[in-house]
This record gives structure tokens, sequence and C-alpha cells, in this order.
């Protein structure tokens, strides 16, 4: 206890400890992965894009793709795109985990027991680890939104609206969907302080919102451009309407994205919810957590409220529901032990029985959300059970941590696959691939002369991307493909494992 005391005595060795425990949590997959990255993200974009992009660095800074000055100096060390990813997956989550409570303890006031229980009941929630699995700059963003919030209350001084319009500005070169929950925030409270007639807080507000959103709608205009070697050619869904609005009705009936969304949103968040209502009521004052948590509710539901058509990426809304979730859930337990503790008085008359109580509660609640973390975090993909294992809930939420866009245990066929078509391809070839190939392909396969086109991600070839393969004047055309069914107008030429090589046959290009 004492041990315990002292190093709850300073924000920095907590700060230092919860680093050092969430880095050590996130490495347990990517230890058990081997030298594979482990998510979609960081295999299919970040590697792919790091391993082949040649142009300007400032479309890094024009797409909201800060990250990437974050792996430079590393491939400048020689180290490979893959263990760059495999690297910063412990490292962003250490700095997710301490800016959070940083958060807590700035802009919350909770103390430091408590910001520090906050802190390690979200470090092991499935929603936290999810994002942590391969959505990086979601992550980074979320780091630099904490650390510029801390800053709110205080921009009536000008060194803190200056530190304040910094952060801003990453969060805005982060990523777009976190800097759209700054922009709801700095436009609510603006709004707030300008019917309170602060002319002063308002007018520094609006200077950030302006700021911000100048450097949203730049990257909103440059989110088409393509940081891949120019050889790689996309063929991509035409579901999205207004850039950021998706038409989910294309893909599934409403009943069935209905089904999607609430069983995934229960299994998140079903034992956070008497204590998260709770803490809702009892922080309703909060305008900046209300808003946080309204945005992300409406972006979760957006496609439900209006009939199949809402915010784009759904899912991402609903994993980032955690934080406003873990401090409601906080505030909800200390609400509802201050009333059971006022029963009769008897708390203040038996102090050590109440601070044993509150001890093993926290134990026990915090011990339950690491058993469900546990196989998440350790099991291997196919030893995975329900609820993980569920095929409408795994297109938005892998079984486990220990899994990528092509399964640890299909690459080193996938691998093999990729190798032969690098020694036989010849110069001017055409190379299909799914995209969740395209990480293993960018990294693996030396382009020269040779292009790849990109299928979306399906179990079928779409017919967009083989008329994108017959109008090019490239010949021959290849197609990496699972060996379970035949393709028209191709003819298998080699295997390994359930991966094999096609090659289109002359009646493709309808000569």
């Amino acid at each position: 206890m004492k041990k315990l005391k002292k190093i709850l005595s300073s924000d920095w060795s907590i700060a230092v400890v919860l680093f050092i425990v969430a880095a050590m949590i996130r490495a347990i997959p990517e230890i058990k992965a081997g030298i594979w990255p482990i998510g979609y993200d960081t295999f299919n974009t970040y590697a792919a894009e790091l391993a082949s992009y040649q142009g300007p660095l400032i479309n890094w800074l024009r797409t909201a793709n800060i990250l990437y000055f974050l792996f430079l100096p590393l491939k400048i060390l020689g180290l490979s795109p893959n263990l760059i990813m495999k690297i910063f997956g412990p490292i962003l989550y250490g700095g997710l985990i301490v800016s959070f409570f940083v958060f807590a303890r700035s802009f919350l006031k909770f103390n430091r027991l408590k910001a520090f229980i906050l802190a390690i009941l979200t470090l092991f929630q499935l929603a936290t680890l999810r994002i942590s699995w391969d959505l990086y700059r979601n992550e980074l963003s979320l780091i630099f939104l904490f650390l510029s919030l801390i800053y709110l209350p205080k921009i009536a001084k000008i060194k803190y609206l200056i530190l304040l319009i910094i952060f801003a500005i990453l969060v805005a070169l982060s990523n777009q969907l976190v800097t759209v929950i700054l922009l709801v925030i700095l436009l609510v409270q603006a709004i707030y302080h300008s019917l309170k007639h602060q002319w002063e807080t308002t007018v520094s507000l609006l200077i950030t919102l302006v700021i911000v959103g100048m450097i949203f709608t730049i990257v909103i205009s440059s989110s088409g451009q393509i940081l891949y070697d120019p050889n790689v050619i996309f063929t991509s869904e035409k579901n999205y309407f207004w850039r950021y609005f998706y038409r989910y009705n294309f893909d599934m009936p409403n009943w069935l994205l209905r089904q999607i969304i609430g069983t995934l949103f229960w299994l998140l968040y079903a034992w956070l919810l008497p204590l998260v209502i709770i803490g809702f009521w009892t922080l309703r004052k909060n305008l900046v957590l209300t808003s946080i948590t309204l945005w992300l509710l409406f972006g979760t539901f957006s496609s439900l409220i209006f009939f199949g058509n809402g915010l784009m990426v759904w899912e991402r809304w609903l994993f980032m529901l955690v934080f406003p979730f873990a401090i409601y859930t906080v505030a909800g337990a200390e609400k509802v032990g201050q009333f059971l503790g006022g029963l009769k008085g008897w708390a203040s008359k038996f102090p050590r029985l109440a601070l044993i109580l509150v001890a093993v509660f926290w134990a026990g609640f915090i011990g339950f959300f690491i058993w469900r973390a546990v196989p998440f975090l350790t099991k291997d993909y196919r030893q995975a059970k329900p609820p993980m294992v569920n095929n409408e809930l795994n297109t938005y939420f892998p079984r486990t941590m220990i899994h990528n866009s092509i399964g640890i245990w299909q690459i080193p066929d996938t691998l093999e696959c990729i190798k032969w078509l690098d020694h036989r391809a010849p110069p001017g070839s055409v190379i299909l691939v799914d995209s969740r190939y395209r990480g293993l392909i960018l990294t693996q396969f030396d382009l020269d002369d040779r292009y790849i086109i990109t299928n979306p991600w399906s179990e079928t070839i779409q017919s967009s991307t083989l008329e994108k393969a017959k109008k090019m004047n490239y010949w021959p055309v290849y197609l990496i493909w699972n060996v379970s069914r035949a393709i028209p107008d191709f003819d298998r030429i080699y295997s390994a494992g359930d991966r094999g090589i096609y090659q289109a046959l002359p009646s493709f290009k309808g000569d």
C-alpha cells in the first residue's frame, strides 16, 4: 500500500507506469504475430505507402498523414515498413492512455487515483484495443485532441490560446474524424460563450475554429491524393456521397445494418451502460464531454436515423465512444458509492471497511474487463470463440488482435505466390490483387515497369477491376486469388497451398 501511495503521489510517475503497462499489453499480439504486422490499415495502408511512395512529402500534410513523419526517421535508418508498424503499435497505445490520463487530471479535475483507475479501465476495453489494432492515425489525433482540450478553459491567456491552436493544428493534420470532433467542440463552445456575452473567449474560439476549418478543407480537397507508387491503380467503391457520407443501404438491408451496429454496441459497452447513464447525468453540465458523446453517438447511429445513409465508417465513431463512456463509468461508480456509503452514514463510521469494499469493487470490475481482453490479445484467430466469432461483426471487429488483412497463417502461401510472380512477371505486366493482399505485395514485390490493380475487399472479382485491366494496354495480366473456384478467362498457372496465380487467356481482352 505504501509503494502504491508513493507511485500515485506524482503525475509523472503515474504517466510512466501507464505508458509501460499500455505498451506491454499492446506488444503481446505483436510478439505472438511474429514478423508480420497485425491490423488492416497498418499492413495495407501505412506499410504499403511507406514502402512504395516516392512523391513530395508535403502530400502527407495535405492528406492528414502527419503520422508518416514519425515513421520516416526509422525508415531512413533502414528499418522495414513492417517492423516500423510493429514498433509504433505499443508506442502509440502508451501515448494514448497517458494523454487520456492527463486529460482526466487537467481538464476533468479527477484526483490522481480516480484518473489512474479511469486509465486502467480504458486500457483494457475491447474498443480501445480495437482502435490500437490498426487505427494509428486515429490514435495519434486523439492524443493531440486530449492534449489540446487541456488548454480550452484557459484560452483567455494568449499563451494557452497558442498552445490550443498548435495542438488543434496537429489534430487536423493527423485524422479527419477526430478533426470533426474538435470542430464540433469548438463550435459548441463558441456558441455557448457568445450567448454568455464572453466575447474575448468567443473570438479566441472562432480563431481556432477558422484555422482548423481551413486545414480540414484542404485535407478534404486532397483526400483523393494517392500516396502509393504511381504504378498502383485502385478500383474503389462508389457508395460515397458528399465525401464523408456513405450509402450503407447499397451494401446491405437496413435490418442487417441495424443488427450489426446494435450487436457490436452491446458487445463493447453492455457492462458499462448502467454506470454510464448515471455518470452522464452526473457530468451533464460538462459541455465538452456532452458534445463529444452526442456527436459520437450520432456518428455511430446516423445510418439508422437516415435509413441506410449516414456518416462513413460508423464503427470508428462507435469505437471512440469508449473514452466518454469510460469517464461516465468512473463518475457513475463514484456516485453510486457515495449514495451507498451515505446510507445511515455507515461509511463514515467504518472508513476502513468502506475503503476495502471500494478496492474490491474496482479490482473485480476491472478484472472482468481484463478477463474479456485476454483472449482478444492472445488467441490465434482460428481458435477464437463466440461472441468474437461472428462473420458479420468480423468485417468491422476482428476475432482477435493476432490477425491482419490476410491472416497470419495464410501469409506464407500468399508470399510464395508473390515471390513467384516477382521472378517471372515481365515488364509491362499487370497483377490484379484483392485489397487484403496490398500490403504484402507492395512490401515484397519490385514494381519496376509492372502494374498493380487492387480489387475492393471482396470474395469475388469486381467487374470494375476486370474492366480497368482490359482497358490498359499492358500484357500479360495475372491474378492472385484462392484456388477454391475457377475464374472465367483465367487459367491457373501456379499454386501454393490455397493461394494461386491465374493468367488471363487471350479471350480476356475479347480479341
